[in-house]
């Protein structure tokens, strides 16, 4: 098991996903500040208080489910979950390059219509959900590190991440750190998605191991090559840091390849339809 104290893994996912949701909820405050709402505030903070909650007893039930399953389900178990959480992960990412010069002002427009709306709840479920949304993604993605990683490791690469973004979202909101948004966003935004890449093809290994993909002497589960002399995946090493950290294999299928390769394809493929494709803006609050 990679990193058996300190997931590296964890730790830049845990700081990318807070500090976005950080920056939404000091998106909606700062709103209810300029608009002189500070009152409903509270609201706000409720609806993140839900959602953290809420995410927590996700993040429980899955780790009780990783010591229920034995034999073939729990390969179909850890599979699914890579997978999922890979597609969750990319999905969230290339939303993230459409919308990230609109977000702002989607987010300004939520919140104005909740105002003028005079709904008791509106702020609470605003909150809720865009806190929601990065804590059930991180969630989701720890578990996929999680098959790869220790519990333990996970947890402190976790909490160390979290901590440390929120620290520095609160110097930002302070105005005594200054920091490049964007460029955070698009380098984290690239090291996920090479996490991500490796998680897909772990998945499908474990599929590949159940025998989904036809007999083991077939040409497309033979082993390409073998580089454990070299750098093994399996021990606590440089190689097993690269399979939790980009899903290095040392003897890699050509099933694993096509699905690695794939997905880098399937990525850039979206990125190029995204830079190409007219931006629409959602119309100005009043």
């Amino acid at each position: 098991m990679a990193g058996d104290i300190f997931s590296i893994t964890a730790f830049l996912l845990t700081l990318r996903e807070t500090m976005e949701a950080a920056l939404i909820v000091g998106i909606l405050l700062a709103y209810l500040s300029k608009t002189r709402n500070e009152h409903m505030k509270k609201d706000i903070w409720v609806g993140v208080g839900g959602a953290i909650g809420l995410s927590i007893i996700g993040a429980i039930i899955i780790e009780i489910a990783f010591g229920e399953f034995e034999g073939a389900m729990e390969k179909i178990f850890e599979g699914s979950v890579m997978v999922a959480a890979a597609a969750v992960l990319t999905s969230m990412i290339i939303w993230n390059f459409k919308n990230a010069k609109v977000i702002k002002q989607h987010l300004e427009e939520k919140i104005h219509a909740a105002i003028t709306g005079r709904d008791k709840y509106a702020l609470v479920t605003l909150s809720f959900i865009a806190v929601f949304r990065e804590g059930i993604e991180t969630v989701l993605f720890l578990a996929g590190i999680r098959a790869n990683e220790s519990a333990i490791s996970v947890l402190t690469g976790s909490i160390l991440g979290i901590s440390l973004s929120i620290l520095i979202a609160a110097a930002m909101f302070q105005g005594s750190l200054q920091l490049n948004i964007r460029t955070f966003f698009n380098v984290t935004s690239v090291i996920l998605i090479l996490f991500a890449a490796g998680l897909f093809a772990q998945g499908i290994h474990e599929f590949q191991e159940l025998g989904w993909f036809g007999s083991e002497n077939a040409v497309w589960n033979v082993p390409l090559w073998d580089l454990s002399w070299l750098l093994n995946d399996k021990d606590n090493n440089i190689g097993a840091l690269l399979r939790a950290l980009v899903g290095y294999q040392d003897k890699p299928t050509l099933v694993e390849l096509v699905a690695y390769v794939g997905y880098w394809i399937a990525i850039a493929l979206a990125y190029f339809k995204i830079n190409t494709a007219t931006p629409k803006l959602p119309a100005k609050a009043a």
